[in-house]
């Protein structure tokens, strides 16, 4: 081979060895990475993974030490911040509190996620919604209540009142618009005082081992006069209630004096829109049978309860996801939005 040629080839061979290296480096990068791709790709479908501790089982609010801590955060979710919505959103209360929320505007009506007690915007349940939500276009919206998580106040201030107003406000002025509640434990009873409050706007109720009047019913009675009395000097105590410890207050207790549903015969709480009941016949905190008294209760006869056999009070596996979301799935079908401005509605 002449000097000349291989002169000529010299730039030919030389971009031939870069390509060669690209594409070691290009199949040394994708093997490398090929672990954590499997974890994201699997992450989304397995939602006790979103977490190392359960959320549902502990009492986030207290200490305040605790409330900043992130529990259980996935950005595998992949909502992304809308004009109108986004993670981590602030909403200023009557009083000037600041109320933390998510919400993820798209198809309606908007699923409302109301935490259990103790509990905040980001537990298991709420991923699972937030998910199936994103998956099936439904607008989604979540929040810490009044004393909670990332929302401003002390604990031994929040009510069922405060809830239910604070969760109306954002209604009216985030959502605007027809909602479907799902409440878990004391998120059931603030569910029921909104349905009632905003009847044009709720249009069904998922309710998950809801606990309406849980205080006089079932916790004050079991309380020993020694814890009773820590609630009346220090404002709230730590109770053990079933397997979880929760902080009981004694303006929540007073408050829920006059929140109490149950007291009524036979369709005595005017709720007409759909409701859905899922309860384990497991449950360390309330008794079973407390979904039927629910669906005696309510104005509606539209109610379908729905019982886990081996299912406890949290209620927070795959199964209980898969029902939970098929139950919203059912009432969102069932919603037309009739669109009053189009000449062709209606």
């Amino acid at each position: 081979q002449s000097p000349a040629m291989a002169r000529a080839q010299a730039p030919f061979s030389a971009a031939m060895a870069l390509l060669a290296s690209l594409l070691l480096c290009s199949q040394a990068s994708a093997f490398l990475s090929a672990p954590q791709l499997l974890k994201s790709a699997v992450a989304p479908h397995n939602l006790k993974s979103l977490s190392s501790r359960a959320p549902e089982a502990q009492a986030l609010h207290a200490p305040r030490g605790l409330r900043g801590t992130e529990v259980a955060r996935s950005p595998a979710l992949g909502l992304k911040m809308t004009e109108k919505g986004g993670r981590g959103l602030s909403f200023e209360s009557e009083d000037g509190s600041n109320i933390a929320y998510d919400f993820y505007p798209a198809q309606r009506p908007t699923v409302v996620y109301l935490p259990a007690l103790n509990q905040t915007r980001h537990g298991s349940k709420s991923f699972a919604l937030q998910t199936w939500a994103k998956r099936n276009n439904q607008g989604f919206l979540t929040a810490d209540y009044y004393g909670c998580g990332r929302s401003d106040g002390e604990y031994k201030d929040g009510t069922i009142t405060r809830w239910m107003e604070d969760t109306i406000a954002l209604l009216d002025k985030v959502i605007k618009g027809p909602v479907i509640l799902v409440g878990a434990g004391v998120g059931g009873w603030v569910a029921m005082h909104i349905a009632v409050q905003k009847p044009d706007v709720v249009k069904g109720i998922v309710g998950i081992a809801a606990d309406p009047d849980f205080t006089t019913d079932i916790v004050l009675p079991e309380l020993d006069d020694a814890t009773k009395d820590k609630i009346a000097k220090d404002g709230m105590a730590e109770i053990m209630w079933g397997l979880n410890q929760y902080t009981l207050s004694q303006k929540l207790i007073d408050d829920a004096e006059g929140m109490l549903l149950l007291r009524g015969g036979p369709k005595s709480v005017p709720i007409k829109c759909p409701v859905r009941l899922i309860q384990g016949l497991g449950d360390e905190e309330i008794p079973p049978n407390r979904a039927l008294k629910i669906s005696e209760v309510i104005e509606t006869e539209d109610v379908i309860v729905t019982y886990a056999k081996y299912g406890g009070h949290i209620l927070d596996d795959e199964e209980d996801f898969r029902r939970m979301t098929t139950m919203v799935a059912e009432i969102a079908a069932d919603y037309y939005d009739y669109d009053l401005t189009s000449p062709t509605s209606g």
